[in-house]
């Protein structure tokens, strides 16, 4: 909301991202394009295709909020709901803007944009499960070793786009 208000009290616009995006690029934003199926992509991408890559961040996006809202729902424990509600409001307003401002051009370019929107996401899930008892030591090993592979793989999966990029290369 400060952004909106900077904007319209500092240049009498407060869509002026959306502006500059129109006239630098001219993309036009579509802002029912979040509610629209067709904008969703259900493939898993190749890894020398950043478009399919942004395309896919944006329906993995929309599944990490659907996931969350199931077990936000489904929860009886509502500790810290509220800080946790304004996080996850604050992920989904990036990723309704991002969606909106990129849906003309097939989500090129989503990826950058979602990064912002998993790292609040990923706040707000471990804001989540520190209200749970601490699982046995086996369990918490597995989720550790689960994460530690994740993150080898989101590493490996950069480090292939850096290396696309440094050659010429468009990388989302």
């Amino acid at each position: 909301m400060g952004f909106f208000t900077y904007s319209q009290l500092r240049w009498g616009h407060w869509d002026i991202y959306m502006l500059t995006q129109a006239a630098g690029w001219g993309i036009v934003p579509d802002y029912l394009a979040v509610f629209k199926p067709s904008s969703y992509r259900w493939f898993v991408p190749a890894l020398n295709d950043p478009t399919e890559a942004s395309q896919m961040s944006m329906t993995l996006g929309a599944v990490l909020f659907v996931g969350i809202a199931v077990c936000e729902l489904s929860s009886r424990r509502h500790a810290d709901l509220p800080i946790r509600a304004g996080i996850y409001f604050c992920a989904f307003v990036i990723y309704y803007l991002s969606v909106s401002g990129v849906a003309c051009v097939d989500m090129e370019s989503m990826l950058r944009y979602e990064f912002c929107v998993h790292a609040l996401i990923v706040l707000a899930l471990l804001d989540f499960l520190r209200q749970f008892r601490t699982p046995p030591v086996l369990v918490r090993a597995f989720g550790m070793a689960a994460v530690a592979l994740l993150s080898a793989a989101g590493l490996c999966v950069q480090g292939w786009y850096v290396w696309n990029f440094t050659r010429g290369n468009w990388v989302a």
